[in-house]
């Protein structure tokens, strides 16, 4: 006779569940961030062959752009993304790439380029703090102590973000489009964009960096969490 109970077989379904949400979540991030890649390849492709090289910082900071959203996108979902699938977090996804892929497109023009980065900053700032309206709805699965050591990570990146990092981010490309937009003699003809996209370039290492090192700090707690899970089926 089964001795399956009927909260055992619940936590057995939504255990498939998470697995599932989570093959989807990669998934997506995978195909929307390739898409992005495409389009700095084909943005790419006149400066590197014709020798521009004003616009060669541009491209690289391009890369570590998709190189971020891909890796901070794949952190989140092995630390709390699950059942049930949250439309709102996938839409802003969506969202957030096409500004991307716009902003992409612009490796040649540093008025647009700052332009619309200062618009998918805000778009990321705005999926941070949805991200943390899902995980604190999300606490009570957070149960043990190496779960709860996870949660209390979380928490503190996602509002790390929220309060300094992704207005910092708005705030500098703002200043850095006005720049280049109230002083072309100096920013455009005299190449002073380029230590705009420098700072740029310097913060994305760094932030690139950062998220290595958060996931390094989250594998333990990722694959107790998901030992649990197991367990408990």
């Amino acid at each position: 006779m089964s001795d399956a109970s009927p909260a055992r077989l619940r936590r057995a379904a939504k255990t498939q569940l998470d697995t599932t949400v989570v093959g989807i979540e990669l998934t997506l991030i995978s195909i929307i961030q390739g898409l992005a890649l495409g389009v700095l390849a084909a943005s790419a492709v006149k400066p590197i062959v014709q020798l521009q090289w004003d616009a060669w910082p541009y491209v690289l900071t391009g890369l570590l752009v998709i190189l971020i959203f891909w890796s901070r996108s794949l952190i989140h979902t092995l630390s709390f993304i699950g059942w049930p699938l949250e439309f709102g977090h996938t839409f802003l996804y969506f969202g957030a790439t096409l500004i991307e892929a716009a902003a992409l497109t612009q490796v040649g023009d540093p008025r647009a380029w700052f332009g619309l980065n200062a618009l998918y900053a805000a778009a990321v700032w705005g999926l941070y703090a949805w991200d943390l309206r899902v995980v604190r709805r999300q606490a009570a699965d957070f149960a043990t102590p190496a779960e709860r050591a996870l949660l209390d990570d979380i928490l503190r990146d996602q509002r790390l973000n929220i309060v300094w990092m992704m207005p910092l981010a708005v705030a500098f490309q703002g200043l850095a489009w006005w720049c280049v937009h109230a002083h072309p003699d100096v920013f455009l003809a005299g190449r002073w964009h380029l230590l705009l996209i420098a700072l740029t370039l310097a913060f994305s290492l760094n932030y690139l960096h950062d998220g290595v090192r958060l996931l390094r700090r989250r594998q333990a707690w990722i694959v107790e969490r998901h030992a649990q899970e197991r367990g408990e089926d």
